[in-house]
């Protein structure tokens, strides 16, 4: 009778065993998983179960902590239940049958404690985690008097990482924060033409701003001292509203002028013109948007070694930042 007993007490602690290492294994994949931005939209909403999965995403290095000690307590109750079941079969075994029923088990632990969890948490992150929050947090604190003092290693191993010394929080690659610009769409914070901005800036806001500047060559102006007359006629002929202007020779644009200032004045371009802001050829494109919104500037000079290489027009910096390229998925 006592064997029987020993058997069900077996049974039932390799199956919580099972449990547990299940539940914390897909824990973990479900973590990496799982959209932050999702995460915080609930707890913006007050919900207590995005609160409590907020407070594991802030603090990973405690979520890490608890999911190592946990899968720690299942392997331990799933040995224990083995070695229990071994004996109350063979009262006078040797460590020769605990071994053979260990590498027997393996498996069914594998594939119902690892693989099967993993699985279903990496397929539906957010569900899962939401689900086992609660039993999740009470095994936090109920763990903590163990998993502080990993907490507390953690910690301190950070600080001689040779990474840029950022806080121990979620940090995004690109691939991934493209994944949350589409979940920001998704959940109406973001419309599609924020979203293509976003993903602009991420594409092209680094890029100098030589890659969109038009060759000095092949831009259509006029003389500085160029008559009225004259500066319709480019007008007409570019059917554009600004007109270009060159001093010291034919390609050496310098100021452009408004035409509808010029019309206005009744006079040519010494008064109506005005000065281009200049910028190296290396200067990223956001940082030449910036300064010709803050200045109003609707031309640049683009420059290398003092030489003008190019002008930039900030409408054509401005269209770059609507048109996508999304990257490949992997």
């Amino acid at each position: 009778m006592t064997e029987f007993v020993t058997m069900f007490v077996a049974l039932l602690i390799f199956f919580l065993g099972l449990r547990l290492s299940g539940f914390f294994s897909g824990s973990e994949t479900g973590f990496y998983r799982v959209s932050t931005l999702q995460v915080t939209l609930q707890k913006q909403r007050g919900e207590t179960i995005g609160t409590r999965l907020f407070y594991f995403v802030s603090h990973p290095e405690r979520f890490v902590a608890t999911t190592l000690v946990g899968n720690n307590v299942a392997n331990y109750l799933t040995t224990l239940a083995i070695g229990l079941l071994v004996h109350a079969i063979w009262v006078d075994s040797t460590g020769l049958q605990e071994i053979i029923a260990t590498l027997m088990m393996t498996p069914v632990v594998f594939i119902f404690g690892e693989l099967i969890p993993k699985s279903l948490y990496y397929r539906a992150p957010m569900m899962l985690l939401r689900n086992g929050s609660l039993g999740f947090m009470v095994c936090y604190y109920l763990f903590f008097p163990i998993s502080y003092p990993l907490i507390l290693v953690s910690r301190f191993v950070s600080r001689f990482s040779t990474s840029d010394k950022r806080p121990l929080e979620v940090v995004f690659g690109r691939t991934r924060l493209y994944g949350v610009l589409e979940a920001g769409q998704k959940e109406g914070i973001l419309t599609g033409l924020q979203r293509d901005l976003a993903e602009n800036l991420m594409q092209v806001a680094e890029d100098p701003v030589s890659l969109a500047m038009i060759p000095p060559s092949i831009v259509v102006g006029a003389p500085s001292t160029a008559s009225l007359d004259q500066m319709r006629a480019v007008a007409r002929r570019t059917e554009s509203a600004f007109v270009m202007l060159s001093e010291g020779g034919p390609y050496n644009w310098t100021s452009y002028a408004r035409m509808s200032d010029v019309l206005a004045n009744g006079v040519a371009s010494q008064i109506a013109r005005r000065t281009m802001l200049e910028f190296d050829a290396t200067t990223p494109r956001i940082e030449v948007l910036t300064q010709m919104m803050k200045q109003q500037a609707v031309f640049g000079r683009v420059v290398s070694n003092g030489q003008l290489v190019g002008i930039i027009r900030r409408q054509t910096l401005i269209s770059q930042l609507f048109r996508v390229i999304r990257p490949a998925s992997s």
